[in-house]
């Protein structure tokens, strides 16, 4: 609150302050600076001559104390709010640099130069744990003599350590001690809660930044073990291949002999042999994909005809399919598409051959062709168990089997690699209840060579 005084000299609360009163002033009008409630100052207006001061001069010495107490905060808040956003700026360009670097030593070089440009003047240091020993990784300014061991004492003691002009920090990441951040202040400088706060922000950024550094270390490791393997697996395949290309090569021959001896029976024959031809191609698909990098499923698009084709597979496929009823389309007239005539051929022949497996034996086994505005569609159906709601979107992933299935023979590969082919031509491929009630309908479709409105074949 104000006090006015007639004579200081009198006044028992008063007292001179050397190079700041004067002894020949007498009165004296004293108001508190407040801000916040919390008095920072005092204004003084003194007189030689001994006067009183009335109400209006105190209102107006207060007012204008209240104006400069206002002017002190305005000033404070504006230093504060200058640090804070050196302190944002710096975690944000630190978050920024650890998310486009993997170089360690660049990022804490980046976190001490921005700890440090907060305070002016200041001086900072990061340290790491390697081995039994603790390291300088990262340095700005002169640090002097306190900080080393104000480091190690937060790693001692894994908490933060504040004591007269320095703070150190430990880096942790989860319960691993990775190492410690230290900063030693301009004298002067109130290390508060807030700075160890901002401290502790960016020891948490160099310690992701060493577990990032880490984990790619890691990665690397066990991504080039995994191309050691890589390149072991595509040893072992070319030379099984390689192996199984002699076998094929010696039916061959011994077919095309039965075949010349045969005469008249040679069409059974030369069948056999078209099979073990398609062997042979599929050993050299094999081999291509092994020897390359990034295998790719490699697709040779012409405008065929969908009919034939299909009618060509189900005649293939009519010595495996001997013990169901196998129905193929009726005739008609031709569905061109366009795509690889021989993948497509494959793709009926193996939903077919997987209708065999899980179909029981004297069951029909239909195959249908339809024609849509932009689309040809193959439905391949069965009268088997079908497939339940819940397994029809993994089906076609690659070695997925439908629950209950351990006894029937398989890999759970073909589906997988008939979606592959679809898929590659610009088709999709999907499994539906059969609308007879029982089994199951697998369906693709294969783009139309040409737009066509003609109505829906069978």
């Amino acid at each position: 609150m104000p006090l006015a005084v007639r004579d200081v000299r009198s006044e028992p609360r008063w007292k001179n302050v050397p190079s700041v009163d004067v002894c020949r002033f007498t009165s004296m009008l004293s108001v508190p600076l407040v801000s916040r409630d919390e008095v920072i100052g005092v204004m003084n207006v003194q007189t030689v001559e001994p006067r009183d001061f009335d109400r209006t001069e105190i209102d107006f010495l207060q007012t204008i104390a209240n104006q400069v107490a206002g002017i002190i905060e305005k000033g404070r808040l504006q230093r504060e709010s200058e640090r804070k956003l050196r302190e944002v700026s710096a975690l944000f360009e630190v978050s920024n640099v650890l998310t486009s670097t993997l170089d360690l030593d660049e990022v804490l070089a980046l976190i001490v130069d921005r700890l440090v440009r907060v305070y002016p003047g200041s001086a900072g240091a990061i340290y790491l744990r390697e081995r039994d020993d603790v390291r300088e990784r990262a340095r700005s300014g002169d640090i002097g003599k306190s900080l080393p061991p104000a480091a190690r004492r937060a790693m001692a003691e894994t908490r933060p350590i504040v004591e007269g002009d320095h703070v150190a920090l430990p880096l942790l990441a989860g319960d691993r001690l990775l190492g410690a951040v230290a900063l030693r202040v301009p004298a002067g400088i109130e290390l508060a809660d807030e700075e160890v706060a901002f401290v502790g922000a960016l020891a948490n950024q160099a310690a992701l930044a060493i577990d990032k550094a880490s984990l790619y270390a890691l990665e690397r490791k066990t991504t080039e073990s995994l191309r050691e393997l890589e390149r072991a697996r595509s040893d072992f395949v070319a030379v099984v291949t390689h192996d199984l290309r002699t076998p094929l090569s010696v039916i061959r021959g011994h077919l095309e002999m039965l075949a010349e001896r045969n005469g008249t029976s040679k069409h059974p024959i030369s069948e056999a042999t078209s099979q073990v031809e398609r062997l042979d191609q599929l050993v050299d698909r094999i081999l291509a994909g092994v020897r390359s990098d990034r295998p790719e499923l490699s697709l040779r698009r012409t405008r065929f005809d969908l009919r034939a084709t299909v009618t060509a597979a189900l005649r293939e496929v009519a010595p495996m399919a001997r013990r169901h009823k196998l129905t193929g389309p009726r005739a008609g007239q031709a569905v061109f598409v366009r795509g690889d005539r021989r993948r497509t051929a494959e793709v009926v022949a193996g939903l077919v051959h997987n209708a065999t497996k899980y179909a029981p034996q004297g069951t029909r086994i239909t195959v249908k062709i339809e024609r849509a505005d932009d689309r040809a569609i193959v439905r391949v159906q069965d009268q088997g168990r079908g497939v339940p709601p819940n397994e029809r979107s993994r089906i076609f992933e690659p070695y997925a089997r439908g629950a209950g299935n351990d006894e029937v023979p398989g890999s759970g590969i073909g589906l997988f690699a008939s979606r592959r082919v679809v898929e590659g031509q610009g088709g999709d491929i999907w499994v539906e209840a059969s609308p007879d009630g029982g089994g199951a309908v697998f369906a693709f479709t294969v783009p139309l060579a040409r737009a066509t409105a003609d109505p829906a074949l069978r």
